[in-house]
């Protein structure tokens, strides 16, 4: 991970930390204790949940999810995470899978971050299936009666993941969208 990316994460988890220790001060001072614990339990839910995307074994990834994960929480976007595999033996690497992930997450963002999407849960999964790597996302699609539309994003993504056997696939539905990005293991 670059020095930039890296300076980055750790700017947005300053000014996160910085927030939740000024909204546990607030309430405090205004004697709201049970609501000040109750801040600090869903605090603890999303660093719990953020920890399965920390453990990750290539740095780009983590970072792409990181940033991305902040961007979702500024749109009030539900990030649910289901992270069964690492990504330890992906042959694809880091420097390229980083900034693919960057690009369909943003590509994610942008269809369901406005204000008339109602429907703002997105879950991701990493798994092993076989010997290689599926990351699939999954939201929905008929939200503020926007069509979900990721050719162009999918279109990118293969191209950069065509040189190590990787693809990405996109299946939407009349509710749903599916997108699965595999990524074959190394040797």
């Amino acid at each position: 991970m670059d020095m930039a990316r890296m300076l980055e994460l750790l700017s947005l988890q300053r000014h996160d930390f910085l927030n939740h220790l000024q909204v546990i001060s607030g309430l405090l001072q205004l004697n709201k204790e049970d609501r000040a614990r109750e801040y600090i339990r869903e605090v603890t839910r999303d660093i719990v949940r953020l920890s399965r995307v920390v453990h990750l074994k290539v740095p780009e990834v983590a970072a792409a999810f990181l940033i991305a994960h902040h961007r979702f929480a500024d749109h009030d976007i539900e990030v649910h995470y289901d992270v069964q595999a690492d990504l330890a033996g992906c042959a694809v690497p880091g420097k390229e899978l980083g900034p693919v992930l960057e690009d369909v997450l943003q590509n994610i963002v942008e269809y369901l971050a406005p204000v008339e999407n109602t429907e703002r849960d997105l879950f991701i999964k990493i798994n092993r299936s076989g010997r290689d790597y599926e990351c699939i996302f999954s939201f929905n699609t008929m939200s503020g009666g926007r069509c979900y539309n990721g050719r162009e994003t999918i279109q990118r993504v293969e191209e950069r993941l065509a040189p190590y056997w990787g693809k990405l696939d996109g299946n939407v539905g009349d509710r749903k969208c599916h997108i699965v990005m595999f990524l074959p293991a190394g040797e």
